[in-house]
Formats: structure tokens, C-alpha cells, sequence
């Protein structure tokens, strides 16, 4: 078990730190200067559309299967939803990005009654997320093949404040998952609804928020080749653009 462990500890620290040379700008660099000195009006235009991209990144990754963990269950690992920003997205276009992408740890506790407690966390360039939620299994087999049910809602909070682009903001993602339990692999599907909103720092503009609801479907598979660990890939569409999703775990 600990050789397995140390395994998952090392490829989550290099996926990390290949993420974190692909991503060696800011995808926030450029959001005072887009803001600050507009009418109220265009600077709400240009933060919902902000508010859809980045509802759509930090809903991202938050599942992988549809079957809850029960006691003893605990699932904890990296993962990087990616997802291609929309033509209307001037913030993050201006910083020079088609795809933004954010490895998340994520811990999940099974209780008892169905229900595993999930918990989420990243802190990347000045920008730190947390976030917490709860999962509901409807449906549980443990016939190969058959269906694994699960409804589930978490809520997000990202923290900016890197010079003068500094923001809040939260979202609460509700999803539904399938997943059928498979020797090796575990495929997955799940329909899910983002609620985001965005407040600017008041030195940046005063008065003025964004905020968009999106609907995010993915799919995708967990291949697990060790005992205990997985590897997952999936694809998503949200708000009309494709998004991925990649990430690794530990689950017992």
C-alpha cells in the first residue's frame, strides 16, 4: 500500500508541475485592464462572459463515477478540467488564451445513508479555490455492467488577487452521474448545471458584477491498471465549447 501511495504522490506531483508549465502565464492578467474605466453596462457584458468559461472551469472535474464510495470509501486525486474559451471572452482572450486549464485536488469521504462529502482545492499564481459538496448515491450494483447512480452538488470559491486583477468568484455546480462498473475500466456520464458569479475588486470598478448559468455534459472512462489507483479521461461540452478533463487517484 505505501509503494502505491508513493506512486500516486510522485505522478500528481509531475502532472501538476506539467500543468503548471503549460499554463505559464495568467489567464487573469488582463482582467482590470478590461474593466476598469467602462460603463457600468460593457463591464457586465464582459463579465458574464467571463462568469461562463470560468463557471464552466471550476464545475470541471468535480466527478468521475456515479457510485457512491459508503463507509469505509475514500477517493482522493488530481484533477484538470480544461476548457476552451468562448470568442465573446475579451478578459481572457486579451491574455493571449484559447483553453484555460486547473488541476484541483480533490479528497471524497463515504457515511453512511448513501452519501460521500466531497472537497476540493487548488492554489495556483495568487489564486486559491476551495470547495465542498455532498454526493447522494440513488443506484448502486455491484454486478458488472450494470448502472451506478448518483446525484451531487458542489459549491466553489476562487480568490484572485494577483496586482491589481483581484475578484471573487463562486460557483454551484448540480450534476448527475452514471457510471457501470467494468473489469478495468469504468466509463462515466453526467449532466450537470453551473451557477457562477463574479465580483470585481471595488478598485477596479465599483457597482458592477457579472454572472451566468451553464450547462455542462461529459463523459469518459476510468482505467485502473494498479489496485486501488485509476487513471481518468474524459470530454465535456459546455456552454456550445468542448472542454477535457484528465486526472489520477487513489480510491479504497
Amino acid at each position: 500500500m505505501r509503494a502505491i501511495v508513493r506512486k500516486m504522490l510522485l505522478s500528481a506531483i509531475c502532472l501538476t508541475v506539467g500543468v503548471n508549465l503549460v499554463f505559464a502565464g495568467n489567464p487573469f492578467d488582463e482582467f482590470q485592464s478590461q474593466l476598469a474605466g467602462q460603463v457600468k453596462a460593457i463591464a457586465e457584458e464582459r463579465l458574464d462572459e467571463f462568469a461562463k468559461d470560468l463557471g464552466a472551469l471550476l464545475g470541471g472535474g468535480c466527478f468521475h463515477q456515479g457510485k457512491a464510495l459508503g463507509i469505509p470509501g475514500f477517493d482522493v486525486g488530481i484533477h484538470i478540467p480544461a476548457v476552451k474559451v468562448n470568442d465573446d471572452n475579451i478578459i481572457i482572450k486579451q491574455a493571449d488564451f484559447d483553453t484555460v486549464l486547473l488541476p484541483i485536488l480533490q479528497a471524497e469521504l463515504g457515511l453512511p445513508a448513501k452519501i460521500d462529502l466531497i472537497a476540493r482545492f487548488t492554489s495556483y499564481n495568487d489564486s486559491t479555490m476551495i470547495g465542498a459538496g455532498v454526493r447522494y448515491g440513488i443506484f448502486k450494483s455491484a454486478i458488472p455492467g450494470l448502472p451506478c447512480l448518483s446525484v451531487q452538488a458542489v459549491y466553489n470559491q476562487l480568490d484572485v488577487s494577483a496586482g491589481v486583477n483581484k475578484f471573487k468568484a463562486t460557483t454551484l455546480s448540480a450534476s448527475g452521474v452514471v457510471s457501470f462498473n467494468l473489469p478495468v475500466i469504468t466509463p462515466y456520464a453526467g449532466i450537470g448545471m453551473d451557477s457562477t458569479k463574479i465580483n470585481p475588486d471595488s478598485t477596479i470598478i465599483s457597482d458592477a458584477e457579472g454572472s451566468a448559468t451553464g450547462f455542462r455534459v461529459e463523459a469518459g472512462v476510468n482505467v485502473s491498471l494498479v489496485p486501488l489507483t485509476y487513471i481518468q479521461l474524459g470530454g465535456s461540452m459546455a456552454n456550445g465549447n468542448i472542454g477535457y478533463t484528465a486526472g489520477l487517484g487513489l480510491k479504497f
